[in-house]
């Protein structure tokens, strides 16, 4: 998808995902936090962590669906996937969040919402298996 295919969402459709945001949040961070293998080199900092990364993934999915624009998303996802596997997070483990979030976001928000909103989680979760393709070519050579 080209930016184009991004229009800025409905105020009606921001402002029902500005709300239900902290429990799709929580929704996804307990999902998480039950399996154990996913979470556990976080220690008992797991939920704490995860919880602030959740948030500053939604923040930053606010600001692009406010705006219409995918590389405020973008530049989030080079930044996590450059930085995040120093605190023992991998590649898939943001993949496998970012589908959990996507599940909690369709299971919680109206359709006519949803039909806005998903294509800019789709597009990141599209953006981050083809990161992942490219860092197992990369360690391949």
């Amino acid at each position: 998808m080209n930016q184009e295919d991004f229009p800025p969402v409905s105020p009606e459709a921001l402002k029902s995902f500005k709300e239900n945001s902290p429990r799709i949040i929580k929704k996804t961070v307990d999902i998480s936090m039950e399996r154990s293998k996913e979470v556990e080199h976080h220690g008992k900092k797991a939920r704490e962590l995860l919880s602030t990364g959740m948030e500053f993934t939604t923040r930053m999915l606010e600001s692009a669906m406010l705006v219409g624009e995918i590389s405020i998303l973008e530049d989030q996802l080079n930044w996590a996937c450059v930085r995040l596997p120093h605190d023992g997070v991998t590649l898939e483990n943001i993949l496998l969040m970012l589908e959990l979030y996507q599940k909690e976001i369709k299971k919680t928000l109206k359709n006519e919402h949803n039909s806005q909103i998903i294509p800019y989680v789709d597009w990141m979760i599209t953006w981050q298996k083809e990161y992942i393709k490219k860092a197992n070519i990369q360690e391949s050579i």
